[in-house]
């Protein structure tokens, strides 16, 4: 988190004591006061006065953040790590599809990623960054407005359109999408929270002997020659971002016909998914990956691959029981679909 950057032992061992006036004094037994009430107003009284010094060092030494300027810095020092090449994982495809998805439409509404510790989870999603492609934005604005979409303005580049007024652009990542990550041992999320996201991506422990050898040596490579391990995956990285941006490109000319459509409101009615939005993600997960695989109409194979992803934790389920790994979801697929 950001707000423990610079946080070091050290810093934290030699700080200055909060307070040099002791906690309490001696006290003067007076009729119709106690030890007890004398102490604690006087414990009181000193807590008053210090408060805002405490608060103070502790958020100093809590963040190591004192000015904007700092901040940036710290900033500009984490975005020049090395990021693991998003083209060099494997054994994570269910995972890798959703997030591609999801830049190809953030309209999906996110990702969540549940999976075993030490699955690649957080590595994946910081190797996205690579792959965003640039959108246009109004400069200075802190929410990247669209310059020309008034859905996705602020409330101050509205009004200065309102009024006429000449937008500065510049070209940025592109916005950000949820894809928050967990660990199944802690639990899981209510229902209602777990509809706000768009797909579920579930990561398991790979489990064949190769392929584990393989990430380990392939790991072992990035972190002996960052520099190196990057180049290597220079020209699957081109490819991939050349892949998104054509599909973002082409995404408003994919067709969806009505009886596949149908179809997919069938499965979500018959397996009691609450709500809409189960069928309108479907829907466009459904035309994302027939854009991202270069077609302008999306076929029954192309709704089997996502809707899994799309529905699993929207069904409604025994509190005490685990989310569905996608084969209810499945089975009610072909039953419907075939």
């Amino acid at each position: 988190m950001v707000s423990l950057l610079g946080t070091s032992p050290s810093s934290i061992l030699s700080c200055p004591r909060l307070s040099s006036t002791p906690l309490t004094s001696p006290v003067c037994f007076r009729p119709g006061n106690t030890f007890g009430g004398k102490l604690y107003r006087r414990i009181q009284s000193e807590t008053k006065k210090s408060r805002s010094r405490h608060h103070v060092l502790v958020t100093n030494v809590a963040t190591g953040i004192n000015s904007i300027e700092q901040a940036k810095k710290i900033d500009t020092k984490e975005s020049a790590r090395p990021v693991y090449p998003f083209a060099a994982i494997v054994g994570q495809d269910e995972m890798n599809l959703c997030l591609l998805l999801n830049v190809i439409d953030p309209k999906i509404g996110g990702v969540m990623i549940m999976g075993d510790r030490g699955t690649g989870k957080s590595t994946t999603v910081r190797s996205l960054v690579d792959l965003l492609p640039e959108i246009t934005v109004v400069a200075g604005d802190p929410y990247n407005s669209d310059p020309r979409d008034p859905e996705f303005m602020g409330k101050e580049v509205r009004e200065r359109v309102q009024k006429g007024e000449e937008l500065d652009v510049m070209e940025t990542k592109i916005n950000m999408v949820d894809l928050p990550l967990g660990n199944p041992e802690e639990g899981e999320l209510r229902p209602q929270l777990l509809d706000r996201f768009g797909m579920h991506a579930q990561v398991g422990t790979v489990r064949d002997a190769e392929l584990r050898v393989k990430i380990v040596e392939e790991r072992a490579r990035f972190d002996s020659n960052p520099k190196e391990f990057r180049e290597s995956y220079l020209e699957e990285q081109m490819k991939l971002q050349e892949q998104i941006t054509s599909a973002r490109s082409n995404l408003s000319g994919v067709e969806i016909n009505q009886d596949l459509k149908v179809k997919i409101s069938r499965v979500c009615a018959e397996l009691d998914v609450d709500g809409l939005r189960g069928d309108i993600v479907t829907n466009r997960a459904a035309r994302a990956l027939a854009a991202l695989k270069g077609r302008d109409h999306v076929t029954a194979e192309d709704v089997g691959i996502v809707i899994p992803n799309c529905l699993r934790h929207r069904l409604r389920k025994d509190p005490l029981e685990s989310m569905d790994s996608g084969i209810v979801v499945t089975e009610k697929f072909y039953e419907v679909f075939s």
